[in-house]
């Protein structure tokens, strides 16, 4: 039996393997293999066999066979569906065999393909130990997630490693909805980039009003109004969730479950330049020290010992629940050149090597081995698209955020669905030289961290909804975000066009996660990678050519432990002599901080705290330290407000600076004033690295400054995307590329970065001006900022702020509070116009 197992497995790929070759253009009609009665009657009965006989049996690869004869067999000659539940339901992966039956009952989760009453009686019994309830409603759950529900009951904190397409994230929100039906509890989680955030609030909502759950919240920020009988739910980043503690001495104090999805994000932690991780990590330590904690779960794809991972952060033990098995089929199809000519691969996790097959058609092939998107290349990107993805999801991924709008401007595919309405909604809410707007005609969208949050929402409804067919992804995909897709088409591992000292390539591991993004569970049984350039993997660091495209797996390190060793000397040194943290401490100077900073809010349990993050000082040097901060001036409490500055750099800003701060972004001489402070802050020896580290090298000086001064007053005025976007500079193909060029100036540097660096001083000399608010937001009033808050998109706010607020008398708008705002949004719904109603659903 294991010889006519590997041999019909063998087959299937062949079969697979030439087929995509034909489709794609590469080779002739002549050389593709079919299958015949033989194989298909084999198949079947080593299926049967594997499933009801082996003790143990192969799930990967059932799913890897029964996906190809999906994909392959004409079931008007062959209707296998009845057999592909019966296999499926026996090995616990029901939920795979839902894609084989149309009709299949949700609410009874009953298949309707079977036809006699013996295998309704088998298959029921099969998938009974996978069937959970909610209510009245049931679900259908894989062997895996089906543990994961059953943890949830039992198990203090939970460590979740999976493929990309498991259905983790799935089983952890159901088992959420199940408690907050019975239970009045919180949930913080916490979410990498606002894409997943704006996806989980979506789902959350969903499933909450589906299961006739009452009385909930969904907000993405916390704002110290913590209602203790409602069920409140964090969706977040951990930048507002490390604010929430910064800024309130009682966050998040009600009972509550945390959830911290895509966890592998922390393994960057030691990198001087990643913010986010520290911030990550920091967050959940913070969690850690909590008593109303009732549950914790981490999750991520392909994380080595997770359990691990838990114990380090949380110091308690966490349960690992790890599986590699995948409902989805994942191939990967390569273009390889030797010598002269050019070859086809297939790659496939249950084969040691790849098949091979050459290359017929080599006049297809463009620009092999080189890394400029020239049109001949875009225009033999555009062929092979069209040839494979016709009537697919297709995701191209593109190095940069230029690139892929380069690249989607240059693609043009049949457009299936008219996007009119969204053009011109985009032509209206940002401008009508916005590149998507011309990408979308022709059947194209991009995607990446630059896009305006009204769009990126509208956009990724139009993907999920299937009315965009093409989408030119960056990174952003990495990142859980669930575009559906059974195509994804990658030129090199190269994230840099021109490559420099700082320029960075797509890991190993990084290219497993982005390759698992093709298919996703209940909708595909295969997804497709297709890379054009193998040789620029292979000759890239970490790709090793036996290891090429295998689902590699990832060990995380946490804390502080490594830099702080390597730097040990250093450090001790600059505690020691009271230094300052400076340009010069690039690689550790995060470390002086957080050691002063954890000592003088905890004082002597500090060194507990630190030694729990790989800090290792003596009692005595923390003893030091405590005497060194008892000479400082400033407010304790604006050092905790300020948690990554260096307390002595704080204490120099509130002795040393003098100048007016403006108190709203309206006021006469604001720009001046703001212009003078920013200068303060350069100039200034202490806070020079400070101001370097958030303002970009681009803006630090001269007219760059200034225009990005102008901008943030524009931003902060609440002054309309499309208003700021009209004027020549905007204007032709370079304005169109300065587009989101501003974009991003205006929601990393000016929403984000800004007001972190003028933070210490407001919390100084005027801690309640809303002037950091308006600049953080976007928006002057407090019905607009306060929609914002709320998970509402700044455009979107705006826009409903003139349709439904604007004729409210003053001393109404003022006495809103945000029940009385969604409440006012939901009494509108139904009169606004489809794509401001898909922003709005979260609060309906």
């Amino acid at each position: 039996m294991k010889q006519l197992k590997n041999d019909i497995l063998e087959q299937w790929l062949n079969i697979e393997f030439t087929s995509v070759a034909h489709k794609m253009g590469l080779i002739n009609a002549d050389r593709v293999v079919s299958y015949n009665e033989t194989l298909i009657y084999n198949s079947v009965r080593c299926l049967d066999y594997e499933s009801i006989m082996i003790a143990s049996p192969d799930v990967n690869y059932i799913i890897t066979v029964i996906g190809l004869m999906w994909e392959h067999i004409n079931f008007e000659e062959y209707d296998l569906r009845k057999i592909i539940v019966k296999f499926l339901s026996r090995i616990g992966y029901p939920t795979s065999a839902i894609i084989c039956d149309e009709n299949f009952d949700r609410a009874n989760c009953k298949f309707t393909v079977l036809d006699s009453y013996i295998d309704e009686i088998t298959t029921t019994i099969n998938q009974l130990n996978n069937e959970v309830n909610i209510g009245n409603r049931k679900y259908l759950l894989t062997n895996f997630q089906k543990k994961i529900w059953d943890s949830m009951d039992n198990d203090k904190i939970l460590g979740i490693s999976a493929p990309t397409s498991a259905g983790k994230s799935f089983v952890i929100l159901l088992k959420i909805v199940n408690r907050l039906r019975t239970e009045n509890i919180d949930i913080v989680y916490i979410v990498p980039t606002l894409s997943l955030l704006n996806q989980v609030m979506e789902d959350f909502n969903r499933e909450l009003k589906a299961n006739g759950v009452e009385n909930y919240w969904i907000t993405n920020s916390f704002d110290g109004k913590q209602v203790k009988d409602r069920k409140n739910i964090y969706v977040m980043t951990q930048e507002k969730a490390i604010a929430a503690f910064d800024n309130f001495d009682e966050a998040f104090s009600k009972k509550l479950i945390l959830v911290a999805d895509e966890i592998q994000n922390i393994e960057r932690i030691e990198e001087d330049s990643d913010q986010r991780a520290k911030i990550l990590f920091d967050t959940l330590v913070e969690f850690r020290y909590k008593d109303n904690v009732d549950k914790i779960i981490i999750s991520g794809p392909r994380i080595e010992e997770i359990d691990k991972v838990g114990e380090s952060i949380f110091g308690t033990e966490t349960i690992d629940h790890t599986t590699n098995i995948s409902p989805v089929l994942n191939l990967t199809y390569s273009i390889k050149k030797k010598d002269k000519r050019y070859f086809l691969k297939q790659y496939c996790i249950l084969t040691k090597n790849p098949l091979v097959i050459g290359i017929e058609n080599t006049n297809l092939i463009k620009c092999y081995g080189k890394k400029i998107y020239t049109n001949d290349y875009l225009e033999y990107l555009s062929c092979i698209v069209n040839k494979i993805g016709r009537n697919s999801q297709n995701i191209i991924f593109a190095p940069t955020s230029s690139t892929a709008r380069k690249i989607a401007v240059a693609l043009e595919f049949p457009v299936t669905k008219c996007n009119l309405d969204l053009v011109e909604y985009y032509r209206n809410s940002v401008s009508e030289n916005y590149s998507l707007c011309e990408t979308l005609m022709k059947g194209v969208a991009y995607h990446h961290g630059k896009l305006p949050m009204h769009v990126r929402r509208t956009l990724e409804v139009a993907i999920t909804n299937k009315n965009v067919s093409n989408v030119v992804c960056t990174t952003t995909l990495l990142q859980g975000v669930n575009l559906p897709a059974q195509n994804i088409f990658i030129r090199n591992p190269h994230l840099y066009i021109n490559k420099t000292s700082e320029a960075v390539e797509l890991t190993n591991y990084e290219m497993a996660n982005l390759r698992g993004r093709a298919g996703r569970l209940l909708k595909d049984y295969v997804g497709r990678t297709f890379v054009m350039d193998e040789d620029a993997f292979a000759e890239t660091e970490g790709y090793e050519q036996l290891e090429l495209f295998e689902d590699e797996s990832k060990e995380l390190s946490t804390g502080y432990e490594q830099r702080f060793q390597e730097y040990k000397w250093e450090i001790e040194d600059a505690l020691k002599n009271d230094k300052i943290v400076d340009e010069t401490m690039k690689k550790y100077g995060y470390i002086i901080s957080y050691i002063r900073q954890s000592v003088l809010r905890y004082g002597k349990d500090s060194k507990h705290r630190m030694d729990n993050v790989g800090i290792k000082l003596t009692q005595k040097q923390v003893a030091a330290i405590i005497l060194k901060l008892e000479s400082l001036t400033i407010p304790k409490e604006v050092c905790y407000k300020n948690r990554y500055w260096d307390p002595f750099v704080l204490e120099k800003i509130y002795t040393d600076f003098d100048l007016t701060v403006p108190k709203t972004p309206s006021e006469k001489g604001v720009k001046n004033k703001l212009d003078k402070i920013l200068k303060w802050l350069r100039d200034k020896e202490e806070t020079a690295f400070m101001y370097k580290k958030y303002i970009p090298s681009l803006y630090q000086n001269g007219q760059s400054r200034s225009i990005m001064v102008s901008l943030g007053l524009h931003w902060a005025n609440g002054i309309k995307l499309y208003d700021i976007f009209n004027n020549d500079r905007y204007k032709g193909d370079s304005g169109a590329e300065k587009i989101d060029e501003t974009i991003e100036l205006l929601q990393q540097t000016i929403s984000f970065n800004l007001p972190l660096l003028l933070k210490p001083i407001y919390d100084i000399k005027n801690p309640d001006s809303c002037f950091l608010a308006c600049m953080q937001l976007g928006a002057i009033n407090n019905i607009t900022r306060a929609m914002i808050e709320m998970g509402i998109p700044r455009e979107t706010s705006l826009y409903l702020f003139e349709k439904i607020f604007l004729n409210f008398k003053g001393n109404e708008k003022s006495e809103l509070s945000e029940e009385n705002i969604r409440e006012i949004i939901k009494q509108h719904y139904d009169n606004l116009p489809y794509w401001i109603q898909v922003q709005l659903n979260f609060i309906k």
